[in-house]
């Protein structure tokens, strides 16, 4: 019949469509995958025909049925407008990712819905024009293969006059579609996981497409238990309690300065004084800083519960928009808050905007300052927010009028693509080799000027400053930083107005470590719950989470984790593997206990550990 064989001739041209993104997908991201592309080629084409199945089951359901309304031209239009309705928007969202991969270094998945609703919306509707400016050779992509989605041939209108054979072919495509589904005849369905099993490659994020990962991760619960030890063996291992035995509390106050995308890689101390940083180059010596720092995630929604809180997002879900969000738990401001400090946190961006606002009222902070309360339109960028200069005046100016003792955070903006700066600023900073070096400049510029407003100030002295990363930026020209671990190597600094805080210290941390490493400065002396470490503390490790993967910097190797299967790497670019590492892959194993079973029994707090 007719009708079922253009059905076919569209799942057909659809997969065609799929198989170019993928093609496009690993060309513009070739450093990020081993060579075994064939058979991560050949395996997404089972991941592509479930895609397909799963999204036009609406249209199955239309056109396989075998009732007469077929032959009218309303019920032929509507078929139409279904099939196109359902499969733009997958098509878009896998286009989309061809240079969002860069940023995100995972597909989209259904955690999309919770930035949108937590105040993303109005955000994508400034970036999205940006975006497809930016990225033109996207959307030429996108448009070319719409061009060849219109031009399939439409479905006919036709009557059905053998019910016999119109019922058995109903019943040959329902059995085709499960098939195509499960993506096979195995006995589970295939999952995100599943990618790279049956080619036996590290590619699986090529293998996978981005509609089949926000299909399924929709509803998906984040987490579940882990029984590795009982409670006294895990609290021998890994233990989220933590207690300095001190004397003198001291009422320090604090500044947190997170910086947009400050990869390791453009700090010129970091690299042989080859940089973009140079005021952040001159306070690193007049600084505690850290020799091996790394970010806990690689998205900005990831950092604020790192480095404020202690709670790292080691799930598919950044922790703000998880089913865990409402969990009770201490940030940095609520334990400070205890003792007397009022609070604040700034980000010139759109309030919620990835739930920065309710996640800083939830963390402690008394009171938020965005795009909004900055009031002033002549100082937008445009696209994200207020640009660094004017907003870290603004902040500043705050400070000022601020009761002491005060613990206060600022989100930067700038350096985030497009990377805009002030016009009238344009050709002061180094352009470098990469888009971003010239924002890293401009916003290490209003750092220096920040800091030279703040140590006029009478607050200056008694205020430690913690200056790092949200995440490291995808734009890399270093090969020293093209791999995995470098992907999170960010700088990490604490900074005393009085200089009194000094050196260099080689312990493996990360953002999760900032609050214990800020209560043990002020000799802070109640229990507190975090899953980090004080940088003193001497324990060398650091975790990330993505892909379903592990990844567990220990000492001078690294590990990673996907399915319950570790691999321990001698060398950080995951070349020299070794077998036996058994304390390591313990303390691994104790983390990922204590952080799922802590978050679903919502036990984030010393009382119940």
């Amino acid at each position: 019949m007719k009708y079922f064989k253009i059905f076919y001739l569209r799942i057909f041209y659809l997969l065609l469509i799929y198989f170019s993104s993928r093609v496009l997908f690993y060309l513009f991201n070739t450093d990020y995958f081993d060579t075994n592309i064939l058979y991560s080629f050949l395996e997404g084409i089972r991941f592509d025909i479930s895609s397909l199945v799963y999204i036009n089951i609406p249209l199955l359901l239309f056109l396989l049925f075998p009732i007469n309304l077929r032959e009218k031209k309303t019920y032929k239009k509507l078929t139409n407008y279904i099939f196109y309705l359902t499969n733009i928007p997958f098509l878009l969202v896998n286009n989309v990712d061809i240079e969002y991969f860069k940023f995100s270094q995972k597909r989209t998945t259904s955690d999309i819905f919770d930035y949108l609703s937590l105040g993303g919306g109005s955000d994508a509707m400034e970036i999205i024009p940006q975006y497809l400016t930016d990225y033109w050779h996207v959307t030429l992509i996108i448009i070319i293969q719409l061009y060849f989605l219109f031009k399939i041939k439409h479905i006919p209108s036709e009557r059905i006059k053998n019910y016999p054979l119109s019922i058995g072919l109903l019943l040959i495509s329902v059995a085709i579609f499960i098939l195509g589904a499960r993506g096979g005849i195995q006995l589970k369905p295939i999952k995100t996981i599943d990618a790279g099993m049956w080619s036996e490659t590290e590619n699986s994020i090529l293998v996978l497409n981005s509609p089949f990962c926000v299909l399924h991760t929709f509803l998906k619960v984040d987490l579940k238990k882990k029984n590795y030890f009982n409670n006294k063996q895990l609290k021998s291992i890994y233990s989220t309690k933590h207690k300095f035995e001190r004397d003198n509390f001291k009422k320090k106050n604090i500044v947190i300065i997170i910086m947009e995308s400050f990869s390791k890689e453009f700090v010129g101390y970091y690299n042989n004084g080859k940089g973009y940083t140079p005021f952040l180059d001159s306070l690193i010596p007049h600084s505690l800083v850290m020799e091996q720092a790394y970010s806990n995630g690689i998205k900005s929604i990831e950092a604020l519960p790192a480095i404020t809180a202690s709670i790292p997002t080691l799930m598919n879900n950044p922790f703000i928009t998880s089913n865990y969000a409402t969990n009770q738990y201490k940030g940095i401001a609520k334990i400070l808050k205890e003792e007397g400090y009022s609070s604040s946190f700034f980000h010139g961006g759109t309030r919620g905007t990835m739930g920065f606002y309710q996640f800083s009222k939830k963390a402690g902070f008394d009171n938020y300052f965005g795009k909004e309360d900055y009031n002033n339109k002549k100082d937008f960028d445009g696209t994200w927010g207020i640009f660094d200069g004017p907003f870290f005046n603004y902040f500043s100016e705050y400070l000022n009028k601020e009761q002491e003792p005060f613990i206060s955070s600022i989100f930067s903006l700038s350096s985030h693509p497009p990377y805009k700066i002030p016009s009238e600023l344009k050709n002061t900073f180094p352009k470098g080799d990469l888009i971003i070096h010239e924002s890293i400049g401009y916003s290490d510029f209003v750092l220096k000027q920040f800091f030279e407003r703040a140590k006029k100030e009478t607050w200056y002295k008694n205020t430690l400053f913690i200056i790092t990363a949200d995440h490291t930026s995808p734009e890399r020209k270093k090969d020293i930083y093209k791999n995995k671990i470098g992907r999170y190597s960010i700088p990490i600094l604490y900074f005393m107005g009085d200089s009194s805080l000094k050196g260099s210290n080689n312990s493996i941390t990360q953002q999760i470590d900032i609050m214990p490493t800020i209560l043990d400065l002020l000799d802070y002396n109640k229990e507190f719950f975090s899953f980090g470490k004080s940088v003193y503390e001497n324990k060398n490790w650091a975790i990330s989470y993505l892909n379903n993967e592990y990844l567990f910097i220990k000492d001078n190797t690294n590990i990673t984790d996907r399915n319950e299967k570790q691999i321990t790497y001698l060398d950080r670019k995951k070349k020299v593997k070794i077998e036996n590492n058994k304390e390591s892959i313990l303390l691994l194993q104790a983390i990922k206990q204590q952080y799922n079973n802590s978050l679903i029994e919502n036990k984030l707090s010393t009382d119940e550990n």
